[in-house]
């Protein structure tokens, strides 16, 4: 009998010192602090482009959003995030004041973007004309399908930043 509890004493010794040496967890189940919500299963990372007030140069720009928001119309999405603004305080806005976004089209990886006259008449000098095109150039661009775009004031070609070198009579491409 005592040749049992010795025996039964040195395995457990033998399994303890096993699980201590080789660091293994008896009890494996993960308990999360929080709980992930399907919502943020479905978020996506966009980039934007917006103006750095230091440099006035573009500036990337990161967001986490709805991927069902963006798959319903994705440039039009990007797009309304571009004249709502940047969310870091050291970029500006890129788009003029008072510019709406009248409609998007997407064909042969080109967006075209009809904007209301706003969008050229409050563009006052090259650098702002510049960061305006490109601006919407680099964020859509970012997207896989898209190469280019074109730009539409109220549904018409227009030459109006011919003086900075832009021609939106024809598809704008990233630089």
């Amino acid at each position: 009998m005592q040749k049992w509890i010795i025996l039964v004493v040195v395995c457990a010794i033998l399994v303890l010192g096993t699980v201590i040496i080789l660091n293994v967890d008896i009890e494996t189940e993960y308990v999360p602090e929080t709980e992930i919500e399907e919502v943020e299963l479905r978020k996506t990372i966009v980039t934007l482009y917006f103006k750095n007030n230091e440099t006035n140069e573009l500036a990337k720009e990161t967001r986490l959003i709805d991927s069902k928001v963006l798959l319903k119309n994705p440039y039009e999405e990007l797009i309304k995030m571009i004249l709502e603004g940047p969310e870091n305080s050291n970029y500006g806005k890129v788009l003029p004041e008072g510019t709406t976004l009248l409609e998007t089209s997407f064909e042969n990886g080109c967006v075209t973007i009809n904007f209301s006259k706003e969008f050229v008449e409050g563009n006052t000098d090259n650098i702002q004309k510049s960061n305006s095109v490109y601006s919407l150039v680099n964020t859509l661009t970012e997207l896989t399908e898209v190469n280019s775009i074109k730009i539409l004031i109220e549904g018409q070609e227009t030459d109006a930043f011919s003086d900075c070198e832009i021609d939106l009579k024809n598809q704008v491409s990233r630089r």
